[in-house]
């Protein structure tokens, strides 16, 4: 066995046969995994608990690996990140993807990953653990056509919120179009330029 029990893994990949396939690798040498069909579903499972290592494939419908990593890499610095690919991988990692690693999905790929998991998983252990910010709630702010913007800082996408809906100037709530996540925003003009 490589992995130890205690290590989670999250696998995103919205072909459910490399799912299975790459769960069976994983498992079978001691990880504990979760799997999401895209990167909007490891948003959710994320909420549920983070993992000690996130493995994505990179093309996805909702939101690809990479769209996932760049939120991962902000709000959780600290998880090692491996993309997986059908496609053929580049010698040099794009700096802007922010994964550690990249493998194929073929049985040669899927080896090295099984390595790069035990690897990471044992390094990630020094990783250091940023302490969460405050929760305040986010500013909105007015588009001109009845609605508020309101920044989800789960996704880090924005979704309208309709002006007539909000019943005060802070601390409202409001679901996430994309994520589903809850935002707490405000529309209070003098947060709104202090937040600036």
């Amino acid at each position: 066995m490589i992995g130890q029990i205690s290590c989670r893994l999250l696998l995103v990949d919205d072909d459910a046969v490399m799912r299975k396939v790459i769960t069976g690798y994983l498992v079978a040498a001691g990880f504990v995994v979760r799997t999401a069909v895209d990167g909007l579903d490891a948003l959710q499972r994320l909420r549920a608990g983070v993992p000690d290592l996130i493995i994505s494939d990179l093309n996805m419908p909702r939101l690809s690996g990479a769209e996932l990593f760049r939120i991962v890499r902000q709000r959780f610095p600290h998880i090692p990140l491996i993309a997986i690919t059908a496609g053929v991988i580049p010698d040099d990692l794009p700096p802007q993807l922010g994964a550690d690693a990249c493998y194929s999905k073929d049985a040669e790929g899927l080896d090295a990953l099984l390595r790069a998991v035990a690897e990471l998983t044992r390094e990630s252990s020094r990783r250091t653990v940023p302490a969460l910010p405050e929760a305040l709630p986010v500013p909105a702010r007015p588009d001109g056509n009845g609605y508020y913007i309101v920044p989800c800082e789960y996704c880090l996408r924005s979704f309208s919120v309709e002006r007539a809906r909000c019943t005060g100037r802070h601390g409202q709530w409001a679901t996430c179009a994309h994520c589903g996540g809850p935002v707490q925003f405000s529309t209070d003009p003098a947060e709104m330029e202090s937040n600036a």
